[in-house]
């Protein structure tokens, strides 16, 4: 579940992702991470194929603070994360320079 004091920032991380205002860098197979001021942020997918049960992690690190949370696919902030996730997605691989002139 996403933290109740985070829920906003998540939302607003969103809008930023998608508009650029953050630039966001893969640090492994589906695992990326955003240096943007004093703060890291990291968020990955995972799957847990004993329970058959998807996941994403989030942590926000600034100094030597670090608040990790973990949103499962049967909880109902689910959605907003895999939005967020595939948000970073497109925003790490510079998706939009890629497809500019693909209608040309």
């Amino acid at each position: 579940m996403i933290p109740k004091a985070l829920r906003s920032f998540v939302q607003q991380l969103q809008s930023a992702t998608e508009s650029n205002k953050l630039s966001w860098h893969e640090a492994d197979s589906y695992a990326f991470f955003c240096d943007h001021k004093a703060h890291t942020l990291h968020i990955s997918s995972h799957f847990d194929e004993d329970r058959g049960i998807s996941s994403f992690h989030f942590r926000l690190t600034t100094g030597a603070k670090s608040t990790p949370f973990t949103v499962r696919e049967d909880e109902e902030d689910f959605e907003t994360m895999r939005n967020l996730f595939e948000a970073v997605i497109a925003n790490a691989n510079n998706v939009g320079d890629d497809i500019a002139d693909f209608f040309e």
